[in-house]
């Protein structure tokens, strides 16, 4: 079963508290308490970069603590088989789910999963990939998918991102420090999925070289 991983090397767990630091937590905290409450058993995460995906995987490590939980990507996924027999957990976390979305059977298998769901009172928690425009082509589950709670995740600002980066590079035991950030902010790309590929690359790069994270090591990498 291919679950729980980005096209990145975000091997290390996304811990949900780690995110409370972010200026869009407050909000989107709040909303994914009051579906964790509420009589709704589908929410989509709508929104651009990779946060989408980042914070879906936060909420499944939150959430799996105390419940019985399941994380499946579909990105670049070939076999929708992984979308049945669900019944023993209560909730369901689908990323990149409209990698199924016009493929006869992965649109029949999300159909099917989305009606067991509701009648079964299980949560069923999709996280939308932006770089895939694809509509269902099933009029029945084009109509349910739209019909359903949306949180629309706001893009992140500069300090948002530099937050993730020393976030992600703790978690592999190296530091950075503001020169670095804000030379990196000025001279790469500002795309949440470009910045999260360089601490993959500064991680690999710094252990290669043995050396500690500077202006000239990253100037490698980006120039």
């Amino acid at each position: 079963m291919n679950q729980g991983a980005l096209q990145l090397n975000l091997n290390h767990k996304i811990v949900y508290e780690d995110l409370e630091s972010l200026s869009i937590y407050k909000r989107v905290n709040e909303e994914l308490r009051a579906f964790s409450g509420s009589l709704e058993h589908c929410l989509i995460l709508k929104g651009e970069e990779l946060i989408n995906s980042y914070l879906l995987q936060a909420f499944y490590n939150k959430l799996v603590k105390k419940n019985k939980c399941i994380f499946i990507s579909l990105l670049n996924a070939t076999n929708f088989e992984i979308l049945k027999n669900l019944e023993s957990f209560d909730f369901i976390f689908i990323d990149s789910f409209n990698s199924s979305l016009e493929k006869k059977d992965g649109e029949l298998n999300l159909f099917n999963l989305y009606n067991f769901s509701k009648i079964n009172l299980k949560k069923l928690i999709l996280s939308e990939n932006t770089s895939i425009k694809s509509e269902s082509l099933l009029p029945d589950l084009r109509s349910r998918l739209k019909a359903n709670l949306e949180i629309s995740i706001p893009l992140l600002n500069d300090l948002d991102k530099k937050y993730l980066i020393k976030l992600e590079l703790k978690k592999r035991g190296l530091s950075i420090n503001d020169s670095c950030l804000k030379f990196i902010m000025s001279r790469s790309s500002r795309n949440l999925e470009s910045l999260l590929a360089l601490v993959d690359k500064l991680d690999f790069l710094s252990l290669e070289r043995k050396k500690n994270i500077s202006i000239p090591l990253i100037k490698e990498l980006i120039e």
